[in-house]
């Protein structure tokens, strides 16, 4: 009802300013289809997400622009756009903002929120809004908009066309955050259980010996492979509790305590009574050690996760020139308004507690594309940087992208196109990590089999992720995706899309914005495919443009 009053009290507002101008137009589209829509052959079995009916959205959007035209070669415009959810009312990322919930609690918020412009609350004006200059030498505008490098592609070679789960961008890796290829979880936990469980065991024991590392290393192994696996807090206990047993049973290890005066029955009777007291301390949400589990745990998938370039972006300022024989040069810069934040607020293991590598952010970005179009030829070359990108924290000191694409009409009826995406990601220099580079291809083509019947089929791969210099090896994913569309009206059509990505066991790539369904069912967001699962949906809807 408040959007349904908004809109028509900013419809009468530009009414009544537009009688000066050109009248401003409302428009937007409608995109709703029935599917079904599972995640499963996920790497731990408990994390698949089985087969589900849900009505889900297709990036429906409500919109207003409007002109002036102020000379001969100066033209003023303006749009305001904003996504509207009639399946549930709510933003692209569901009406929950809460991030993936465990048995430790909300593992990251941050994520629900800036990972995509579309997760999260819902926002007016939150599509590419913005107000511009246009004549002989171009426009200019700015505002909010989505970034060339993006959307270029789909629209121009139609991968994106009715729905936002039928896209290649699935793999090309637009809009989504560190989930995509990282850290396998089990190595997360193992890592964060180990480092939580170091001070723990050496009070434990009361005092430092050669064996408290690997005391802590050993169990915290275990607890994180139990905790990985899904098992409750009381399960992970009484296997940690048959650890320490074993393990100061072990010759090696009790003779080692012995030698530095320490009673191995004693100590193993301290260390499993400290468990169970940080048991219920790291599995109690907000407590100050499940608090420091969770940094750790983000942090690890910071440093073993990718960052991607190009999404929607505020601040923005673009250029884009005329067109010169089919060739249209254009720029666009972007920055956040977060001078003087501290990077690197947590500690991802020693390496990161050095001053160096904790600094003030400094975020802004830069694209540059050149595209052409004339005699149904389309190609194009684009390259885009994100400086110091928000999301990491400063863990970054850069990311970037390169995107080159050709397609052609054979025909009136078929069209094909090709596209290649590189993707980097350059660290803090403090860190000592190499680059992560991920590259990607797409495969797309369509055919009219009569005037209002079209056929789209579309193959996409990524690669294996090089991640800190070395390949990571079963990180990448195919996705592959068929759809038909039938034209009732030049605004109206019907569509049926079936649609798969094929994750190797350490991806977690997933559809482009209406993903998975997580099993919070809240939400509906591109980060919460668990890493293995292939997420297949089948789809039939309507799109009404107006």
């Amino acid at each position: 009802m408040q959007r349904s009053l908004l809109a028509l009290a900013l419809a009468s507002a530009f009414a009544a300013s537009a009688q000066a101008a050109e009248p401003v137009t409302v428009y937007g589209k409608m995109t709703l289809g029935v599917e079904s829509i599972a995640a499963t052959g996920a790497t731990l079995a408990n994390q698949n997400i089985e087969r589900r009916m849900r009505v889900t959205d297709g990036a429906s959007t409500l919109g207003f622009r409007g002109s002036e035209e102020i000379n001969d070669d100066l033209t003023a415009y303006f749009q305001i756009e904003t996504q509207i959810k009639p399946d549930d009312g709510c933003g692209f990322g569901g009406c929950s903002t809460v991030g993936k919930i465990t048995a430790l609690g909300p593992q990251d918020n941050r994520y629900a929120a800036i990972t995509s412009p579309h997760t999260g609350t819902s926002r007016f004006a939150n599509r590419p809004s913005f107000v511009g200059l246009r004549g002989s030498w171009g426009q200019i505008q700015m505002g909010r908009m989505d970034m060339y490098y993006e959307k270029h592609v789909p629209n121009e070679l139609h991968l994106l066309r009715t729905g936002l789960n039928t896209t290649a961008l699935a793999v090309l890796g637009s809009n989504q955050l560190s989930l995509a290829v990282g850290a396998n979880d089990t190595v997360v936990a193992q890592r964060t259980f180990s480092t939580t469980l170091a001070p723990i065991v050496d009070a434990a024991i009361g005092k430092s010996t050669p064996v408290n590392a690997t005391i802590a290393a050993t169990l915290g192994n275990g607890i994180g492979a139990a905790y990985a696996q899904g098992l409750t807090p009381a399960q992970i206990l009484a296997q940690a509790g048959g650890g320490v047993q074993a393990l100061l049973s072990n010759p090696q290890i009790a003779s080692a305590l012995i030698a530095s005066g320490v009673n191995p029955v004693q100590a193993g009777a301290s260390l499993q009574a400290a468990l169970g007291t940080a048991a219920t301390q790291v599995f109690t949400p907000g407590s100050a050690l499940n608090t420091q589990v969770l940094n750790q745990a983000r942090a690890y998938t910071v440093q073993n996760g990718f960052y991607f370039v190009g999404h929607r972006y505020n601040n923005v300022v673009q250029y884009r020139s005329p067109a010169m024989n089919g060739l249209t040069v254009l720029g666009a810069v972007h920055t956040r308004e977060n001078k003087d934040e501290l990077g690197v607020e947590y500690a991802l293991d020693k390496t990161l507690t050095n001053s160096a590598a904790q600094r003030k952010l400094n975020s802004w970005g830069a694209e540059l594309t050149f595209h052409y179009m004339n005699k149904g030829v389309f190609a194009s070359l684009s390259m885009m940087r994100d400086n110091d990108p928000y999301s990491m924290g400063g863990a970054l000191d850069s990311a970037y992208g390169i995107k080159a694409a050709y397609g052609m009409y054979f025909s009136p009826e078929t069209r094909a196109g090709l596209v290649f995406e590189r993707q980097v990601n350059k660290y803090n220099g403090a860190l000592g990590y190499g680059d992560n580079v991920r590259d990607a291809w797409v495969l797309s083509g369509s055919h009219k089999v009569t005037p209002k019947i079209e056929l789209i089929a579309t193959y996409a791969q990524a690669l294996d992720a090089e991640m800190h210099g070395a390949k990571q090896a079963n990180s990448g994913a195919r996705y592959a995706q068929l759809t038909g569309i039938v034209t009732l009206s030049p605004r109206t059509n019907l569509f049926a899309t079936a649609a798969k990505v094929a994750n190797e066991s350490e991806a977690a790539y997933n559809f482009y914005v209406s993903g998975a369904a997580h099993p919070n069912g809240d939400i509906q967001s591109a980060q919460y495919t668990s890493r293995g699962a292939d997420p297949t949906s089948f789809q039939v809807g309507i799109n009404h443009n107006f």
